[in-house]
Formats: structure tokens, sequence, C-alpha cells
């Protein structure tokens, strides 16, 4: 399974700091949301299933900061990060290391409303997304199951609309197989019907 990148709304992210008892901060953001049409990510638009994490793989998550793992923030097997699922989508809290350079280069933009979004990394399960083309020519691509969720955290820019080349290259496949399935379905219909209009004929 290839991965893809995407990006949550600003107003549906709420990334935030927040300094903890005892010193240090936490980062309590929404890394997945539910049920929202993206913002048109190349030719398609997307939206997630709010069952599509009921069977991902999501036993060894990494939290960073723009994807960099230069900037670890938490994982989920350290106990330095903690998700909850609810009917909007997916909420996680980091627990940030306590230093200097975390300070200055994430936490201080998040402090300042400079870093307001989130971002996830992900793969969908094999026939996992259907996509429908609507009359206005709008192409929705609807993912139904997630096979494994990979990372999340705070990103800079708070626009679902980013989406690696990679990315799209791989929506694209699944769409051709889309498109292929509806080929051969209309395929079966018209033989099946030219063969019942033989049989009214032929009575």
């Amino acid at each position: 399974m290839e991965r893809e990148k995407r990006v949550i709304p600003q107003s549906l992210s709420e990334v935030r700091a927040v300094e903890i008892e005892g010193g240090g901060y936490q980062i309590p953001g929404k890394g997945i949301v539910f049920n929202q049409r993206s913002q048109k990510l190349g030719w398609f638009v997307e939206i997630i299933d709010p069952r599509a994490l009921d069977e991902a793989d999501m036993s060894d998550i990494v939290a960073t900061y723009n994807h960099d793992m230069n900037y670890v923030l938490g994982r989920s097997t350290n106990n330095t990060l903690s998700y909850t699922i609810d009917s909007e989508g997916l909420n996680y809290v980091i627990t940030p290391p306590d230093n200097q350079t975390i300070r200055d280069i994430v936490l201080a933009p998040i402090i300042r409303r400079d870093v307001t979004g989130s971002s996830f990394m992900f793969s969908v399960a094999n026939r996992g997304d259907d996509w429908e083309e609507q009359p206005d020519g709008l192409v929705i691509r609807y993912v139904r199951k997630i096979d494994t969720v990979f990372e999340f955290g705070p990103v800079t820019m708070p626009a679902y609309r980013q989406t690696t080349t990679d990315a799209q290259q791989v929506a694209k496949r699944s769409f051709d197989e889309f498109i292929e399935e509806t080929k051969k379905k209309e395929l079966t219909y018209r033989s099946e019907f030219t063969r019942l209009k033989l049989e009214l004929i032929g009575r």
C-alpha cells in the first residue's frame, strides 16, 4: 500500500499548545475528519467515511511536525501520543519533548497561532474507496476503509488541498479501476438486456 498525505482545514483542525502542570506542554488537535468534503486534490475531492478507521492498523503511529522525521513529537507505542475517535473524526494529544528546539520551532508558532493545521499520512485498503462522478463533472472519492495510519501532527499549511504527486497517482489508479468496473457492469447489463430481447422475440 502506498502512502498518501492529507492536511486538515484550519477551521476543523483546532491545533493548540497547552501548558501542563509541572511544566512542559501538550499539543491537542484533530488529525482526521469524517464526512467533510476536502478542497480539490488535483482533479478530485475526498470524503472520509466514519467507519474508515474501524479495521485500520494504528498500532504504531508517529507524531511529527510538518511530516519531518527530524522533529518527532511523540509516538503511540511510547505513550507520548494518544488519540480518540468519535463521530467527527480522530482527536490526538501529543506530549512533545521538553527542549529548546521544540519550544522554538514547534510550540512558539502554535502558541502564536501561526500554525493551526494538522495533517495525516495513511494508506487506503485494497478496494477501500469508491468513486462517483457528479452531473457537473466533479469527481468525489469516498474513502471507506483505511489500511494503515502511519503519522499525524501539526503542519504549517492549514489547507486540505495539499497532496503529493505520488498520492494523486495512487488515487488515479484507484479511479481507473472504478472506471473499468463500471464499464464491465455496463457490458453485463447490455448483454443481459440483449438476451432478454431475443427471448421475447422468440416467443
